[in-house]
């Protein structure tokens, strides 16, 4: 008999509730641990978008229906009334048609309905839940994951995901990258009963503030009021007090507005500042993973925090059930997320600079863009254009090897790095860039070979040169044997129809029908001083991994200059360092993955 996976959940939120029931109706065994006492006490509503229900969905038909049944279903033809703080109607917003697709629309809920369901699908599932009880730290070993809990104690299992929120401990001990970064403003949330404005949604904009408003069912809506402020000051005041200030700052606005806000529920209210984080490019350490907010916390200007932990979820089950090993699976999620979930943290927090309208201009801006665009988040139609993709078949098992990784045993075999400057003249920045880089692929154990553009010809490259110019063929077999490459171009060499030609032709002097670099790790750094010219070469060069069928890191690195070599025991690295390190990291650790599942040579692509 095959033995059952058994996996740790670190927080009991949406996202660790929604994996636990998917993974648990796949088989595996599921604990989870929650630090708080009881799971889905607080916070008012949220509204589960197309995408997020289509990945509820693919966890499990029960779970999309239990949704569904809890929460507020929008009807073909229902809008949201877009106006300004006295009541001026600036829009009236289609929701129905908001994904594009008839049978998908959004459903605003009740976040402790939402806990309920899941908490029940989880449990039904056979997971276990452990409450009162937060995850410290853990420690990745041969085959196994140690994970110790705040009373002492140790469970072993053979994977642990970090679910555990936007101040998660499991991030904490992979990244190290210290709190998350206040966006501005902070968000004072309630329920209401019985208000005139009907079971109709609504946002209503003011100056420095903006107050979302969804029906629930049962003659309730939610509301969230996100304000413009110093970060502290309203979550000093306390949920009573905050609730007053809100009322005082509402003053002169549209009277039934005030007045959902006045009739709340006084125990409902919930005050927290508004966080996000950059983009990480490493959510997987080995067999432990991050999730939701601890994977992507984002401001809710999009309304994508659930959705995005639910996708997730779905995401996560498919690839443990798809795979016979637990760090190519993880290492499969990771890859189909990071992309993703970068975009829309940056896209959240796009919207949401444009939703506070905290002065003049920026209130006339936003109430203008929301008139002619006839709603609310010109960027959500892409966002909600996610879909669940199609089962994978994964049977062969990974080889197994050993190499130390920040002081501790993992099977994950040791990387070989590609670097390339894209520089023909030699000692340019570029190829110092590129030496620093190779430098840092090397302290953190992997081998780094660097090909100078003066060395191969690169990005002049002319297809069949490896027959007659021995640093080429040197460097297309290293490309054969490598589990990543990293791209380093000036920014002069902006256009993809230059780099991209080139590139092409290089791989296609790999022996093979259609060789490609299959699922190499891609990391990619424009070298110049051109803010616009960096971000088109960072472009080309992602268009490039994409085209070579790599693996692209989401982080995309600008820089002026080659860093300074670090200085032993120097306590913070310079910005442009600390960037390029996290790149090489991310491609270094996506080697050691890819490098454990797949075979030495390049695969050839019929």
């Amino acid at each position: 008999m095959v033995r059952r996976w058994s996996v740790v959940v670190a927080g009991g939120g949406v996202g660790g509730l929604a994996a636990a029931a998917g993974m648990a109706a796949r088989g595996i065994d599921v604990t989870v641990v929650e630090r708080a006492g009881q799971i889905g006490a607080g916070g008012s509503g949220l509204m589960i978008q197309p995408n997020g229900m289509r990945a509820a969905d693919a966890l499990g038909e029960r779970i999309g229906a239990r949704i569904r049944a809890v929460g507020h279903v929008t009807r073909p033809g229902e809008v949201r009334v877009l106006m300004d703080a006295e009541g001026t109607v600036l829009a009236e917003e289609p929701l129905g048609a908001a994904a594009g697709t008839p049978g998908d629309p959004p459903i605003p809920v009740l976040r402790s309905a939402l806990h309920r369901a899941l908490l029940d699908e989880a449990l039904t599932a056979g997971a276990a839940v452990r409450l009162a009880t937060p995850v410290g730290t853990y420690t990745v070993r041969p085959g196994h994951v140690a994970v110790e809990l705040s009373d002492g104690t140790t469970v072993d299992c053979d994977a642990l995901v970090g679910a555990d929120g936007i101040h998660s401990a499991v991030r904490a001990r992979m990244l190290g990258d210290g709190p998350p970064q206040y966006r501005g403003y902070t968000s004072v949330r309630g329920r209401t009963t019985g208000s005139v404005l009907g079971q109709r949604g609504h946002v209503v904009n003011g100056r420095g503030i903006q107050l979302f408003i969804a029906p629930v069912g049962g003659d309730t809506l939610y509301w969230t009021a996100k304000i413009t402020a110093p970060e502290g000051v309203w979550p000093a005041m306390g949920a009573a007090g905050a609730r007053h200030a809100l009322l005082a700052a509402l003053e002169g606005w549209y009277p039934p507005v005030v007045d959902l806000v006045r009739d709340a529920d006084p125990e409902d209210v919930v005050v927290t500042d508004i966080h996000d984080r950059d983009p990480s490019p490493r959510w997987v350490d080995g067999r432990v993973a991050l999730l939701g907010d601890a994977a992507h916390p984002m401001v809710p200007a999009l309304g994508q925090g659930a959705n995005m932990a639910l996708e997730d979820a779905a995401v996560l089950a498919d690839a443990l059930c798809s795979h016979t090993e637990i760090p190519a699976a993880l290492a499969t999620y990771a890859r189909e997320r990071v992309d993703r979930a970068a975009a829309v943290v940056l896209a959240s927090r796009r919207q949401g600079a444009l939703d506070q309208g905290a002065d003049r201009a920026g209130e006339e801006r936003r109430n203008a863009r929301m008139r002619s665009a006839g709603r609310k988040d010109a960027e959500l139609a892409d966002v909600l254009a996610w879909r669940p993709g199609p089962r994978r078949q994964h049977t062969a098992p990974a080889p197994p090897s050993t190499v130390r990784t920040a002081g501790e045993d993992s099977t994950m075999g040791a990387p070989r790095i590609v670097v390339i400057s894209g520089s023909l003249r030699a000692g340019s920045t570029s190829d110092r860039v590129a030496a620093w880089c190779a430098h840092r692929c090397a302290e953190q154990g992997a081998s780094a070979r660097v090909f100078t553009g003066a060395e191969i010809d690169f990005p002049a490259y002319r297809p069949g040169l490896a027959g007659t110019h021995a640093a080429v063929a040197d460097f297309l077999g290293a490309l054969r044997r490598a589990d990543g490459v990293i791209l380093v171009s000036p920014t002069y060499h902006s256009t993809v129809s230059g780099l991209l030609k080139n590139a092409l032709d290089y791989v296609n002097d790999i022996e093979g029908p259609v060789p490609y670099l299959e699922g190499r790790a891609i990391g990619t750094v424009a070298v110049g001083s051109a803010v616009q010219g960096a971000v088109s070469t960072l472009a080309t060069l992602r268009t490039i991994g994409h085209a070579l069928r790599g693996w692209p890191t989401p982080v995309g690195v600008a820089v002026a200059q080659a860093p300074e070599e670090p200085v032993p025991g120097a306590v913070e690295a310079a910005p442009d360092a600390a960037r390029l390190v996290e790149m090489v990291g991310q491609v270094v650790w996506l080697g050691r993955a890819r490098g454990a599942v797949l075979p030495e040579a390049l695969g050839a692509v019929a």
